[in-house]
């Protein structure tokens, strides 16, 4: 038995970047992952061919660029190894047709893509990003505390530059936005597929802002991604913690949290080891989950209602390849390989889609793409000459015939997904192809608990399951109803993605309640960090 200040349950990036905190606050920080590996969704692993370095899940790191962590520097990460690439184009979007639009991380060389469509559309877009700009202080404030009532938001909203026009389009949905604001078809299928990305239906109300804030990110930050693979991220903030005298253990899958006196006190794993927390306890631990560890009697009745009424995202269906050379996509100038693609025909191929995905259907008529080739622009991700390529389509978890049948249709989906994506590359083809690695949506929940029901984003990001009611009404602060035990992760405010913020925003609440703060911890360590410091030895929990 050993005891700690505060125990991290799981290793994910949002655990590590709290343990970073709590760690430079002075707390002995242990942090315990079931996996071999830490990183949980932000990972990289060799799927295909040694050599070739795939990330499982996200690959894009552009939410934790707004994130104060990264804005302002303020864990070091560079001094770890993190490093962010740009690509240029910001991605392409091909079209059966023969046309194609490219996001350019140059704003007018993005314009005048669209305007070859419609000059009207052009100018849209710039409107579009100017009122962002507007909206964006509020929006980034929001996400980047604890959640407020419903009434402070709208007021908040109210007050804003833009004021009862911001209130409308949050509580608008983004496909309408997408249409009032954009004529031609090709260019509205262009912005919704953009909205799409955080994978939470378009059509659902409250999905305004998607329309306004992932462009916006998109052209201001590029497709962003760590040199290296997703993994960077995760080996930079566990370097950080071991740095500030944390320790990290994995293949330590928790199997109970010791709850006496209505407090949290250990963590006890499955080869029968316990660890005891003096302090805090810190889960990431999927809602879904948390009363079978915990223990239902230590719970009460509107909190584990709360958690019953739990609905999860969206989910992918991801294809990963070891490629002999970089698919090539049409762009206005000719034929070129580029980090990210993406294939949306229509708004009505779109609708199309979750139709298909709320009945538990496979259409694979016109699917929407996103494929990914991060050896474009990062060369350490494949041998000399040879590329990964990511191809995720977006497909149900629960199919009519129940989610083991993923076991025996995947391969067959891969393909035929395969053969509708190389219409759009000319030189996409088994030829190419060295090796592949397919993962359906029950896949994904079997290589993270997490991941449950398949969605990487801890579950639907709907009105009824964001801010002030996530995950349950009452406890979106990061506090559970066990004293002593917090939680945070994709589950928490202000959902998945490759953000940070739920992490640093439990920091917060954790170094307060426990007589420290977030402030005191990053003012002490600025001077402090500036001077060398001789680096740990690693404790095996990377690739």
């Amino acid at each position: 038995m050993s005891r700690h200040d505060i125990i991290f349950a799981g290793a994910g990036h949002n655990n590590l970047v709290a343990a970073a905190y709590a760690a430079r606050a002075g707390f002995r920080v242990l942090v315990l992952e079931g996996a071999p590996r830490i990183g949980g969704d932000t990972g990289t692993e060799e799927l295909t061919l040694p050599g070739f370095l795939h990330d499982p899940c996200a690959t894009a790191h552009n939410l934790i660029q707004s994130n104060p962590l990264m804005r302002n520097n303020e864990l070091e990460l560079d001094r770890h190894g993190l490093k962010y690439l740009y690509p240029d184009p910001v991605f392409t979007m091909p079209f059966l047709g023969g046309s194609s639009i490219s996001m350019w991380r140059d704003v007018e060389r993005t314009c005048a893509e669209l305007a070859r469509f419609s000059k009207a559309d052009a100018e849209a877009y710039r409107q579009l990003l100017a009122e962002w700009d507007l909206m964006a202080q509020v929006v980034n404030d929001e996400r980047a505390n604890v959640p407020r009532p419903q009434a402070d938001v709208e007021a908040r909203t109210q007050a804003s530059p833009l004021g009862a026009k911001m209130l409308a389009i949050r509580q608008a949905t983004a496909i309408d936005i997408v249409t009032l604001r954009f004529r031609e078809e090709h260019v509205r299928a262009f912005f919704a597929w953009i909205a799409f990305m955080t994978l939470h239906p378009l059509d659902e109300p409250e999905t305004g802002l998607m329309a306004f804030s992932l462009a916006a990110g998109r052209q201001r930050f590029s497709w962003i991604l760590p040199e290296g693979g997703s993994i960077r991220l995760p080996l930079a903030l566990a370097r950080d913690i071991e740095e500030h005298g944390g320790t990290i253990l994995t293949s330590k899958s928790i199997t109970r949290i010791a709850v006496e006196g209505g407090r949290a006190t250990a963590v006890e794993t499955k080869d029968g080891s316990i660890y005891e927390a003096d302090r805090a306890i810190v889960s990431t631990i999927h809602v879904k989950h948390l009363p079978e560890i915990v223990g239902q009697e230590n719970l009460p009745g509107d909190y584990l209602a709360g958690v019953a009424r739990w609905k999860p995202n969206l989910t992918m269906f991801v294809t990963h390849y070891a490629l002999s050379e970089a698919p090539r996509f049409r762009m206005t100038d000719g034929l070129g390989a580029c980090v990210t693609m993406g294939a949306l025909e229509s708004l009505d191929a779109y609708a199309a889609m979750l139709a298909a995905f709320r009945a538990g259907k496979i259409d694979l008529r016109e699917p929407v793409f996103l494929a990914l080739t991060p050896s474009v622009i990062d060369a350490s991700r494949a041998p000399a000459g040879k590329h990964t390529f990511k191809v995720v389509s977006f497909l149900p978890y629960e199919l009519a015939q129940g989610p083991e049948h993923w076991d025996s249709i995947k391969q067959d989906v891969s393909n035929e997904l395969f053969e509708r994506l190389s219409l759009l590359s000319p030189n996409l083809s088994r030829r190419i192809v060295m090796a592949e690695h397919v993962e359906s949506p029950l896949d994904l929940e079997r290589r993270n608990p997490a991941n449950w029901r398949g969605s990487c984003h801890g579950g639907a990001n709907s009105p009824e399951q964001s801010g002030y009611f996530r995950p349950v009404e009452g406890w979106s602060s990061y506090r559970t109803p066990v004293a002593g035990l917090y939680q945070t992760g994709a589950c928490t405010h202000p959902g998945g993605s490759v953000s940070g913020l739920p992490g640093r925003n439990c920091a917060e609440v954790l170094l307060r309640d426990l007589g420290s703060s977030l402030d005191d911890v990053i003012r002490s360590n600025s001077a402090v960090n500036s001077l060398p410091r001789p680096r740990r030895k690693g404790q095996g929990w990377g690739p």
